[in-house]
């Protein structure tokens, strides 16, 4: 039989149904049907996007068309924003035109939807194509893990923030919130498998006393302007510190003596001048857990024989003292100048 060519016959063919509005019978170049070939009909999308693989019998070369492809019904086409042409993705038959396509995921829900293709010919008819394609999208999944559950204050730790199965076309930002110090670096690697994006970024960050119990986030912008982030509360060891808020107040006779120390694991208070003993007050967590009060009284009359009052703040990983200032109340200009009294002779030139 002589191959049928493209002729006023043929157009007819085509364009006879265009008063019901679409067609299933067009012919393609070489006299055949117009077929759609699909690689996979269901489709695992990567966060951010879905590759679908596509080819179909191409019309003749006089006869234009425009590729449409649509999500549930012809009614609903898809915006330019959603879908990209993207040849290379179907494996090359040469008698197919490609209709490959980077679907671009805008809402970032798990979820599935089904897929179409049409042509809209020039003549305004419409071919649906009977094959579709369904896509299931998943949300981005996002970790953030330490190098050790606890790291200590000033020593350089590594946080590493991952994403799997992130969609191969996407450029991902990635910020870090929530950092106290400015002494991080970031590295950035990607590996690709199976054409998944694994991207991770490590932090060497040194952080200070206050970052305890902070939340520092990882939030990542990928595809068409999707977002996810997560979470990490840090646990933070840091040195006994003397907060410059420990001091003596005089009261008339009465010296009350207040000694903060700041540390995590919280610190052990000594008062040397009690010499183990236990008349004193501790309140062991307050201000986030970071900090330890502790008080005693003293008379005028002892502290002027002792002449300075010391605390010491202890724990796992070392200590810290300071001699705490008099403050006296109601007239501060006398701070700090409490006679002080001593048994004995305090000249050694005395005769």
């Amino acid at each position: 039989m002589q191959r049928v060519k493209f002729s006023v016959g043929l157009v007819l063919l085509c364009v006879l149904p265009m008063w019901i509005g679409s067609s299933n019978g067009c012919f393609a170049e070489d006299g055949g049907q117009l077929k759609l070939h699909l690689e996979q009909k269901l489709i695992t999308a990567a966060a951010g996007c879905a590759q679908i693989p596509c080819g179909f019998t191409d019309l003749p070369t006089t006869f234009m068309a425009r590729e449409i492809w649509f999500k549930g019904s012809p009614a609903s086409p898809l915006s330019p924003e959603e879908v990209e042409k993207k040849n290379g993705l179907s494996r090359p038959l040469s008698t197919l035109k490609e209709c490959s396509i980077i679907l671009w995921d805008l809402i970032g829900l798990d979820r599935t939807e089904e897929y179409g293709f049409m042509l809209k010919l020039a003549t305004n008819e419409t071919h649906i194509f009977p094959e579709t394609v369904q896509v299931s999208y998943s949300a981005v999944k996002m970790n953030i893990s330490l190098s050790s559950d606890i790291i200590v204050a000033t020593k350089m730790t590594l946080l590493t923030c991952s994403l799997s199965d992130l969609c191969l076309a996407s450029d991902p930002k990635i910020t870090w919130k929530g950092l106290r110090s400015k002494q991080y670096f970031p590295l950035r690697y990607r590996l690709k498998e199976d054409n998944v994006l694994k991207y991770y970024e490590n932090l060497h960050y040194s952080p200070v006393s206050e970052d305890h119990q902070t939340e520092i986030t990882c939030e990542v912008t990928f595809g068409k302007n999707l977002t996810a982030s997560a979470t990490v509360t840090l646990t933070v060891h840091s040195e006994p510190q003397i907060l410059n808020s420990s001091a003596c107040t005089r009261q008339q006779d009465l010296l009350t003596c207040v000694c903060v120390s700041q540390g995590v694991p919280l610190p052990d208070i000594h008062w040397p001048l009690l010499k183990g003993k236990r008349d004193f007050t501790t309140v062991r967590a307050s201000d986030g857990h970071m900090t330890v009060n502790s008080t005693f009284m003293i008379t005028a009359e002892d502290f002027g024989r002792i002449g300075t009052v010391i605390c010491i703040g202890t724990n796992e990983l070392g200590q810290a003292n300071m001699t705490l200032p008099v403050i006296f109340e109601g007239n501060p200009d006398q701070s700090n100048e409490l006679p002080v009294t001593f048994e004995g002779n305090p000249d050694p030139d005395t005769k």
